[in-house]
């Protein structure tokens, strides 16, 4: 499996990794288990979700996409 995201915002990630799936790519996501036991301790990077090698690139396409804001709503979609 090969890491196409790396954050410590577990709230994007999450979202992000959903985001994976509905365009049917199957994502694990590396050290969610960790959120809990950190506390307070400054670490960066300890979220990855990791995919398939066969789908990295259409996973990095879509992570480029979300961090463009491709997939942000406007005020219509709300």
């Amino acid at each position: 499996m090969i890491a196409v995201y790396r954050s410590s915002d577990y709230l994007q990630t999450q979202l992000l990794k959903g985001l994976l799936e509905h365009h049917g790519v199957q994502v694990f996501l590396h050290g969610g288990d960790l959120q809990g036991g950190l506390g307070e301790a400054a670490v960066l990077g300890h979220l990855s979700l990791m995919v398939n090698e066969m789908d990295c690139a259409a996973a990095q396409d879509i992570v480029d996409a979300y961090e463009r804001g491709d997939f942000a709503l406007s005020d219509e979609d709300l």
